[in-house]
């Protein structure tokens, strides 16, 4: 790391954290503990039955905000093989990005997604009897993947029979079928199941799995084991033949539902978060011993003493009671910091427990922060802390704005840096207006 030369002429180190903002190349960086990650999906595990064949890490909307392309290149380090996102474009990115594991795009397949699928060796999961004639069409048009993504290429030179050929393409270009048990927004109607996987059959189209999803799998156990009989009634008799199924997301996981079938599919406890952000989930969340995988930091731009009587910010919502010292942060609302948080947001430092109060409105790239005391410019602030009761915790951020920790983390611009840490150690940084570096 560069010293820098104080005013007396001597060679001073820079102050702590510097190297971060130095990769980060802003003033304000999200931190992402990679290690929390790996030992929340341990702790997941250990919640389910040793059978459990392998976990679905769930990395849409940039895995919650965390950023998916590096997350998903930690977990396949680790030993992670299947990897789950909301959209072919997402899928399509991993693979860009070399992910060679499993990929499953979890919305309804449509058509018009056909093309990135096959192009990208990504997993549909299917509803409907007629994109499944559509697929098994394009599959079969297309015997050799044009796109070649991943390390299974097949070589039509090297495969005579042309049975085998296509026996090899369907292998290659599996789907997830996907029942609606109760929750009436995707999959297919119970009674339409049966036709969907006598199609698969009889095309020879692979089927990787066949999947349900809990609407209210944290606090309404009742429902939860009707949607989960329903399941198992209609897969049951399929599972002696190899159909793997999965229905446990990060609510059914920590309640025990499902967790003895093939996959898990954890989402946002895999990120330390819990599924909604009252005090009694959070504190269950904290006692299984997961940790949020994020943190928010940031250094002031600009530290000002105001007189009394001095307004701030937009709309003139804050005045000054007496001589304050106010600091500027260059983030705000398009970086995913709410707008109502105007007036009632903290950001903290970790010395004493100091707690600053977020003043005036918040705008589109700043907010204003009346500071306990003048401090130094390189002075580091969290804007998020890393546990789950300090009043600027992505859960009691959810629970000041009446949302869910989701909503707090996935709204997280893409703009802001992530830096990637393991071991104590930056491993990557990620910019979005920039090449990312490793």
């Amino acid at each position: 790391m560069r010293s820098t030369m104080s005013h007396n002429g001597e060679m001073k180190a820079p102050p702590p954290g510097a190297e971060m903002y130095t990769r980060a190349g802003r003033s304000t960086y999200l931190r992402i503990n990679l290690d929390f990650l790996y030992n929340n999906i341990s702790i997941l595990k250990q919640q389910c039955s040793p059978h459990t064949a392998d976990v679905i890490a769930v990395v849409k909307a940039n895995a919650y905000g965390h950023g998916s392309v590096e997350i998903s290149r930690y977990l396949e380090s680790r030993g992670v093989g299947h990897f789950a996102v909301a959209t072919p474009e997402e899928g399509a990115q991993l693979r860009q990005a070399g992910i060679k594991g499993h990929i499953q795009i979890l919305g309804n397949a449509v058509e018009e997604d056909i093309p990135t699928l096959v192009n990208n060796r990504l997993t549909p999961t299917v509803a409907e009897l007629n994109f499944l004639q559509e697929w098994s069409r394009a599959i079969t048009a297309d015997p050799v993947s044009s796109n070649n993504a991943g390390n299974d290429t097949i070589s039509s030179n090297k495969v005579t029979d042309s049975h085998a050929l296509q026996a090899r393409v369907r292998k290659r270009h599996q789907l997830v079928l996907k029942i609606d048990t109760g929750m009436s927004r995707n999959g297919c109607q119970t009674q339409d199941f049966p036709s969907l996987i006598q199609f698969c059959q009889t095309q020879g189209l692979t089927v990787h799995s066949v999947m349900t999803h809990f609407s209210q799998a944290w606090d309404n156990p009742h429902f939860t084991k009707q949607q989960l009989n329903t399941f198992t009634t209609l897969v049951e008799p399929l599972r002696t033949s190899g159909v793997k199924v999965h229905v446990a997301n990060s609510a059914a996981i920590i309640r025990g539902f499902g967790t003895q079938l093939d996959f898990i599919r954890p989402g946002i406890c895999m990120y330390g978060l819990p599924p909604d952000a009252s005090t009694e989930t959070a504190e269950l969340v904290e006692s299984l011993g997961l940790r949020p995988v994020l943190s928010w930091c940031a250094r002031p731009t600009l530290i000002k003493q105001l007189p009394q009587g001095r307004v701030v910010g937009y709309d003139n919502t804050y005045m000054t009671r007496g001589t304050e010292t106010i600091a500027t942060f260059s983030l705000g609302y398009a970086d995913g910091y709410n707008r109502l948080m105007s007036d009632r947001g903290v950001v903290s430092l970790d010395e004493d427990d100091v707690r600053c109060p977020v003043v005036g409105r918040v705008s589109m790239d700043a907010i204003t922060v009346r500071l306990d005391q003048p401090r130094p410019s390189p002075t580091t602030f969290n804007i998020i802390t890393d546990d789950f009761t300090s009043p600027n915790s992505v859960t009691k951020m959810a629970a000041i704005l009446g949302t869910i920790p989701y909503e707090v983390t996935t709204s997280l611009a893409a703009r802001l840096p992530r830096v990637f840490m393991s071991g104590g150690h930056i491993v990557a940084v990620t910019k979005s207006l920039m090449t990312d570096e490793r």
